[in-house]
């Protein structure tokens, strides 16, 4: 379901209007910036970002089903 088909959702905060959420395309088209997910994460300055990956350890467990 796409909330902001209709026009952008109002956030309030005590009552006020504080944010509006529209659409990714909606967002795209008042900024003029249409871009791809490759595009956004070609940008500079990215790599200065410290990322720290864990690893993650799935164990698999038996499961009784009776």
């Amino acid at each position: 379901m796409n909330i902001t088909k209709n026009g952008p959702v109002i956030i309030t905060d005590g009552g006020r209007p504080s944010h509006a959420l529209a659409s990714y395309d909606e967002n795209g088209r008042l900024t003029g910036k249409q871009r791809s997910l490759v595009d956004a994460l070609a940008r500079p300055g990215l790599s200065a970002i410290d990322f720290v990956r864990h690893r993650v350890e799935i164990r698999r467990r038996d499961v009784d089903l009776s």
